[in-house]
């Protein structure tokens, strides 16, 4: 039972922290690469931007600057388009991640039990969280409503704990609908190719209005992209040989064949008033199939014809 309060606490605070950003959320903003908004308050700026090459599978990263440096905070990033829907992360400033690395736990409760090092609320969270759907969170966070007087011992600065809950709880389920697949990770670096929303809030007493707010997008891969037909369609087949012709469309990446099931089929029968289908032809006549890429990777699309007799 103390083990689960202290996971609820850390979960609180983590929740808290990240629930006073939902106003800036909604803050108006241009996508663009290399998005940052800052804000002034007294001596406090918190900036979030995201640099890099930001291409999928290129070295890019979103940081949070403050000034001063040492200044608390917490960030919550959200995929809202694209291969990234459904992607939350929260990031922790070093002081926050620190507090939890302090509340021991256990080895037993870990899922390595013999490993070396301390294991802790931290190491619990990541244990827990990373790659789990956000409602596993949420379930937890509601729960840590009821120990709010305990987190006060543990992070004085923070009030209104259930408000900002709330706050926070609104916040993701507003940008994942209850039901969607969704999954959350602890510290993470965003990775698939899609649009993200992200906020930053710095936490010291005296400021917590300070904030920063950016939207960025990860776009797919393109160099080294290419996509070709696994069996050449050489001659009419019946529908019956149809059933059995490999169809398929192989990805190559960098010179490497990649698995995936992002590669989208149509069928589009030669003549006037005749619609595109994803469905294997049947009926006898000459088709054009089409197949398109998507998800993490872009190239153009590859056609040709399919004659069914």
């Amino acid at each position: 039972m103390k083990a689960k309060r202290l996971i609820a606490l850390a979960l609180a605070a983590v929740f808290m922290l990240s629930a006073a950003a939902t106003p800036v959320f909604a803050a108006a903003a241009l996508p663009q690469e290399n998005a940052a908004l800052e804000q002034q308050n007294d001596m406090v700026s918190i900036r979030l931007k995201a640099t890099g090459d930001l291409v999928y599978g290129s070295n890019y990263k979103l940081e949070v600057q403050t000034n001063p440096a040492d200044t608390q905070y917490i960030g919550v990033v959200v995929g809202v388009g694209g291969e990234a829907n459904g992607y939350v992360t929260l990031v922790l400033s070093d002081k926050i991640r620190t507090l939890l690395k302090m509340i021991p736990l256990p080895k037993k409760m870990s899922k390595t039990p013999d490993q070396a090092e301390e294991f802790n609320v931290y190491s619990y969270l990541k244990q827990l969280i990373d790659g789990n759907d956000v409602s596993v969170l949420l379930r937890v966070a509601d729960e840590a409503v009821s120990v709010m007087d305990v987190l006060h011992f543990y992070v004085p600065t923070i009030d209104q704990v259930s408000n900002g809950l709330r706050l926070a709880l609104n916040l993701i389920r507003k940008y994942l609908p209850e039901g969607a697949f969704s999954r959350i990770y602890l510290d993470e670096q965003p990775v698939d190719a899609g649009n993200y929303v992200a906020g930053a809030l710095a936490l010291e007493s005296s400021d917590m209005n300070t904030a920063g707010f950016a939207m960025f997008k990860i776009k797919p891969k393109t160099n080294g992209v290419r996509m070709y037909w696994a069996q050449q369609a050489e001659k009419p087949m019946t529908a019956e040989e149809l059933q059995s012709f490999n169809e398929a469309a192989v990805l190559e990446v960098d010179g490497q064949v990649v698995p995936t099931d992002k590669i989208r089929y149509n069928y589009k029968k030669s003549g006037w008033g005749c619609d595109a289908t994803s469905e294997l032809p049947t009926e006898p006549g000459t088709y054009v199939q089409t197949a398109e890429i998507g998800g993490n990777y872009s190239c153009s699309k590859i056609s040709r014809n399919i004659t069914v007799k």
